[in-house]
């Protein structure tokens, strides 16, 4: 276990507390007449453990969610087991980041009980029109699901050494948006409005809402949080290199040059000597301080170009796939900014960002 990973349990032990008042406390608001919302529990399943955690986030505390992937199973080499076919047939609504993160999904992605909230399903930020970082025009207020007028998440230790027949194969398009806290905003807001749809009743619509509240403004927080300690890293260090095409999202969202070893090298009829020499020469004219590693022990092929550069391996892993063994999508997020920012140079508050991911947390109490 990391040392941030050790940090941030114990922090979160003593925050538990000060959670569980806050929950007492907020109880009278999420069961508004107990009676009903138990009458109007829905079953909901879903599936990679990231959307889990992103649906359990909004959904009522009477309706049950159940987690069909586990944090230590491979999202992308899932294959669905008849007990997990079981669960899906048996939901009431199937939610999902959709086929480009989870092709074991292809199947079941054209029901109508699926609610698909990854890439193919919100309009991706640009971030064309705030480079600065100043507005990201996704106020709380701008997100809210207007109940009176409806319209009625793996463990990166998976990806061992299989430099030579990568499976991150997207067909072109990056599914990795959770890694910009507004594109969360907006997969937050297409389960806000499903779960809407099924239950009758405006105060129980209300509920939710507010529960879609608390879950934009924290990342409206964290992202200004991110914007923060990304500001502590000397501009000429802003590059982050990786094995796979997976913090672009990140990198346009906050100012950084993002490498992709693979994008250089290919699979393993491109690993010739003049294509390690073309990423050699690109590592050394980005000025790159540091290769981030994705998983531990490290690859073969990260291991290699670091020795072959002299440029180090960054001290903890990056999680590019979902969550981490430990925590929330908010833990995901804070552990790689703070490995981000402090190996480039930077200097992170943890302490911060912890009281974010408690707040996160809480949702899910």
């Amino acid at each position: 276990m990391s040392i941030f990973k050790r940090i941030f349990l114990n922090y979160i032990s003593h925050k538990k507390v000060s959670i569980r008042n806050s929950l007492i406390a907020s109880a009278a608001l999420f069961s508004i007449n107990t009676n009903g919302a138990f009458a109007a529990s829905k079953n909901y399943v879903a599936v990679e453990p990231l959307t889990c955690d992103i649906v359990k986030s909004i959904a009522l505390p009477s309706d049950e969610v159940t987690c069909l992937v586990d944090r230590k199973q491979d999202v992308h080499d899932l294959k669905i087991s008849p007990k997990q076919a079981r669960f899906l047939k048996k939901a009431d609504k199937v939610f999902t980041l959709g086929t480009e993160m989870t092709p074991a999904m292809r199947n079941w992605v054209k029901r109508n009980s699926t609610v698909v909230l990854g890439v193919s399903a919100i309009d991706i930020d640009d971030h064309s029109d705030h480079d600065d970082h100043d507005d990201h025009g996704h106020s709380a207020k701008k997100h809210d699901d207007h109940d009176d007028h409806d319209d009625h998440g793996h463990s990166a230790k998976k990806h061992d050494d299989h430099d030579d027949h990568d499976h991150h194969d997207h067909g072109g398009v990056d599914p990795h948006v959770w890694h910009d806290p507004h594109n969360i905003i907006k997969m937050g807001k297409v389960v806000s409005k499903s779960l809407k749809k099924d239950v009758p009743e405006k105060k129980l619509r209300k509920a939710i809402s507010n529960r879609f509240k608390t879950f934009d403004k924290t990342l409206e927080d964290l992202d200004k949080w991110i914007v923060k300690q990304v500001s502590t890293i000397p501009s000429s260090n802003r590059v982050i290199v990786s094995k796979h095409k997976a913090m672009d999202y990140y990198g346009d969202a906050f100012g950084f040059e993002t490498i992709s070893l693979l994008d250089f090298l290919g699979h393993s009829s491109s690993l010739r000597p003049q294509n390690i020499s073309k990423v050699l020469n690109e590592l050394k004219e980005e000025n790159v301080k540091v290769i981030f590693k994705e998983q531990e022990p490290a690859s073969k092929l990260v291991n290699n170009l670091s020795k072959q550069s002299s440029i180090p391996l960054s001290s903890n892993q990056i999680f590019v796939d979902g969550l981490m063994m430990e925590g929330n999508t908010i833990t995901v997020a804070v552990h790689n900014t703070c490995t981000i920012v402090n190996e480039l140079g930077g200097s992170c508050d943890e302490t911060t960002g912890f009281d974010l991911a408690s707040n996160w947390g809480s949702l899910n109490q």
